[in-house]
Parts: structure tokens; C-alpha cells; sequence
């Protein structure tokens, strides 16, 4: 999901691992059920509702191999952006100004880790404070301090 700017992606590739990329607006739907070894998202699954996670995790989940890992980094209620901008759900915000205006952006408890995450059996769910670690490589004009993301490891059951 979200390829973005394409840095993991040239990572893996110069690393020697098969890639395919799967930008944000093309639906996992109209994938096959081909059995893909592992995922990786670093931020896609940051953007969405609860309602948009839980469909994305379950798409991600059928076109998985099974015990195929993924590595994914989700919103974390602990984040200084929660609760701010256009309410979506209970835990879904938009913000109203900024370089990411009206993108919807989930933030989690771990329960709803564990939640959104129900098609994988996680094996480490770490959070952390970013600041130190994203920013101006990831968002140039996001000026925002105090993000907290959840890292979290998991494998398709």
C-alpha cells in the first residue's frame, strides 16, 4: 500500500530483494491471491480510518503467503495530532491546515493495534517518539512535533 516516495523501495532493490510496488490507488482487489512473501509500510498505513485499516489489513492479509511477515508503522493515540482537525470516527482525525490537510490520520491504543491487526499475530509492537527519526525526509514542511508511532512486527496466521 502507498509506495510514496519510493526510498524503501530502492532500498530493497539495492539490497537484491524482489520488489512490487502497490501505490495507494490501486485496491488490493485487483491483486491475486499470489502468495507475497512479506510487506512493508512505513507510513500508508497512517493515512485512512479505522474502517479503511481494518479493509486494507484484511486485503493485505489475503494476498500474503501465510506466516509471510509484515512490517508496519500505524498512529499512536499519544501523538500531539490526536484529537485535532475533522473528526472521521473515534480515533480518526484530518487536519484543517498544513502540508497534510484533510488527510485522514488514524491513531491507536494497542488494543487497537491488536484490532486492526486481527488477520496477523504480532511479534513485537513498539511505541516510539519520532521526532528524532522522521520529519524533513518524510514531511519537508511539517513544522508538527511530538509524533509517536507504533513499529510493529507481525505475521500472517
Amino acid at each position: 500500500m502507498g509506495t510514496g516516495r519510493g526510498r524503501n523501495t530502492r532500498a530493497l532493490v539495492a539490497a537484491g530483494f524482489p520488489v512490487v510496488e502497490i501505490g495507494e490507488d490501486v485496491a488490493y482487489t485487483q491483486l491475486p491471491g499470489r502468495g507475497f512473501i512479506g510487506a512493508l509500510a512505513t507510513h500508508a498505513y497512517l493515512h485512512g480510518t479505522l474502517a479503511k485499516l481494518r479493509i486494507g489489513f484484511a486485503e493485505l492479509a489475503r494476498v500474503l503467503a501465510p506466516g509471510a511477515p509484515i512490517a508496519v508503522t500505524l498512529g499512536s493515540i499519544n501523538d500531539a495530532r490526536f484529537g485535532l482537525g475533522e473528526p472521521y470516527d473515534e480515533v480518526t482525525f484530518a487536519p484543517g491546515d498544513g502540508p497534510e490537510i484533510g488527510i485522514p490520520h488514524a491513531f491507536l491504543d494497542r488494543d487497537g493495534v491488536t484490532d486492526v491487526l486481527r488477520p496477523f499475530g504480532i511479534e513485537s509492537c513498539a511505541e516510539v517518539a519520532v521526532d528524532a527519526l522522521v520529519g524533513r525526509w518524510a514531511h519537508e514542511d511539517d513544522a508538527v512535533t511530538g509524533k509517536v508511532h507504533w513499529f510493529v512486527v507481525a505475521r500472517k496466521r
